[in-house]
């Protein structure tokens, strides 16, 4: 990693706010004033149902950029990023550090975490890393590594445990030449920053580094929540008022001092596993999903979100003018589909079944057990309840509709495409490739088949935003067209399937 991209990382974090910019905020409002800069985040994934209440003691999320231009400028990347989620009820901090070369999706496809900012800055960073841990984030504190060694000294050092001894005298990075033995340090803005930036002589590489780094921000929240001397901290405010953003406003700032001051004396980090990888050349860290799902959970029950009161997650959030017309529309179609389950049972005591509509059935068993949000019925329909399904479908689009499928049976003439003719040259990337695994993973989830089950006959639409796939099993006895759009914090989607009937007319 370069010289710009750890600065990043420790200026972000070191000046993390909970124990030094909230104190500044008490002395000077001017300084307060200044780094104010806020972020829309209405409408966004992680939005919550009720107001967060720093007054209340709310548990809040904070991610801390470090970036490589002065704070609130465009461009750059952002090198350095950590995920707080602050608890005051239970006195406790959640930390996690992201990799800067993580490979996730941003808007555009899939690149390193750290091309978010010169993409879409601090907006798009945020939307990135909730994607990412699928965890809301509430605030963000931008840093510019200027106001690192400054506010370290300010503090008279930081004190660290270094796991091991070693030397900077022929790295790379530095022409300084400074010693670092293996137990507890003190250590000055200088030397703090070199203790996080070296890589190269660590036996675990990026995550030790991580860890070095994790030990300077808490010396430092543990130190600048203990200030006293206003000395101190209007040398700090001049450091902090020209290298720092964020959108706390003023009267938060205050509330995170009175309020969540506690919380910072119960510090758990947390390390993303994953591995490296080179892509076409370049290198990436692919982070391991099961890890991050698990980071994930701890995260969402740190900040008490498994209240669905108090949290809306991203595919069920929906308009609140449609939310009664939408509600409507389910209770009919359970409706519907109880009466036509009812005319089913009816009808197989009435007729023996052959061996073709048993191997039907099961299919159909199987297909809502691999996806239990849709079922996907295949049932001869009335005349009044095809009347009733088509008209339900001209009142509603896929993109004003809440549910993740849609089931609606086509009447009409199809024409399936032979086996082995694949037709998907539309799709910007590649088959095999990341982004089109995910897309198939959404088509097959809609469709209720497994992947190793599903043949892709074709695909429509490029897949950056949204493609339209005619899928069958292997038998070809079941047959979907399904409707996959990428949304934001969430990634690829089913919005909407329809049946084809494998009796309708094919020519």
């Amino acid at each position: 990693m370069g010289k710009k991209a750890v600065l990043f990382i420790l200026t972000a974090c070191t000046v993390l706010t909970l124990g030094v910019i909230s104190y500044v905020f008490q002395f000077t409002t001017t300084t307060s004033s200044n780094i104010v800069k806020e972020i829309d985040r209405k409408g966004k994934f992680g939005d919550r149902l009720e107001e967060i209440s720093l007054k209340d003691g709310d548990p809040i999320s904070v991610l801390v950029m470090g970036t490589d231009t002065r704070a609130g400028e465009q461009g750059g990347q952002t090198d350095t990023l950590v995920l707080l989620t602050i608890n005051p009820a239970s006195k406790s901090v959640k930390m996690v550090s992201i990799p800067r070369d993580t490979y996730t999706k941003i808007e555009g496809g899939l690149d390193k975490i750290n091309s978010a900012y010169g993409v879409g800055d601090v907006e798009m960073t945020m939307n990135s890393v909730e994607n990412l841990l699928n965890v809301p984030v509430d605030y963000y504190i931008e840093v510019d590594m200027k106001s690192f060694t400054g506010i370290v000294d300010t503090l008279d050092g930081v004190e660290v445990n270094n796991d091991f001894e070693f030397r900077t005298h022929n790295l790379e990075f530095t022409d300084e030449k400074v010693d670092f033995p293996k137990g507890k340090l003190t250590l000055d803005g200088k030397e703090a920053l070199l203790y996080a930036r070296m890589r190269e002589l660590d036996p675990r590489g990026d995550l030790g580094r991580q860890k070095r780094q994790r030990q300077v921000i808490e010396s430092v929240l543990q130190k600048g929540s203990n200030l006293s001397s206003v000395t101190k901290i209007g040398e700090i405010a001049q450091v902090v008022g020209k290298n720092v953003n964020t959108n706390f406003n003023l009267f938060e700032l205050w509330r995170l001092q009175s309020n969540y001051k506690e919380a910072q004396e119960n510090i758990t980090d947390y390390e993303i596993a994953g591995e490296d990888k080179t892509i076409k050349g370049t290198y990436y860290y692919m982070p391991d999903k099961k890890e991050l799902n698990k980071i994930s959970t701890t995260l969402k029950n740190h900040l008490e979100l498994n209240d669905k009161n108090q949290y809306a997650e991203k595919e069920q959030t929906q308009d609140p003018e449609s939310s009664d017309s939408e509600e409507e529309i389910s209770k009919e179609s359970e409706e519907t589909n109880v009466e036509a389950s009812r005319k089913e049972q009816e009808g197989s005591n009435e007729h023996k079944e052959t061996e073709d509509t048993g191997s039907e059935e099961e299919n159909s068993k199987e297909a809502e057990e691999n996806h239990p949000e849709g079922s996907h019925e295949v049932q001869e329909k009335t005349k009044e309840q095809k009347e009733k399904e088509n008209k339900d479908s001209e009142e509603e689009t896929v993109e004003n509709r809440g549910d993740s499928n849609v089931v609606k049976v086509i009447t009409e003439d199809w024409a399936p495409i032979p086996t082995k003719q694949e037709n998907y040259t539309g799709v910007t990337f590649e088959k095999g490739s990341q982004d089109w695994e995910e897309m198939t993973a959404a088509i097959s989830k809609g469709a209720g088949l497994t992947k190793s089950d599903m043949i892709v006959w074709w695909v429509s639409g490029d897949g950056s935003k949204s493609v339209i796939a005619t899928v069958t099993n292997k038998t070809q006895s079941n047959n979907y067209r399904v409707y996959v759009s990428w949304v934001d914090g969430a990634g690829y989607k089913p919005t909407k399937v329809e049946v084809l009937h494998k009796n309708d007319k094919k020519s």
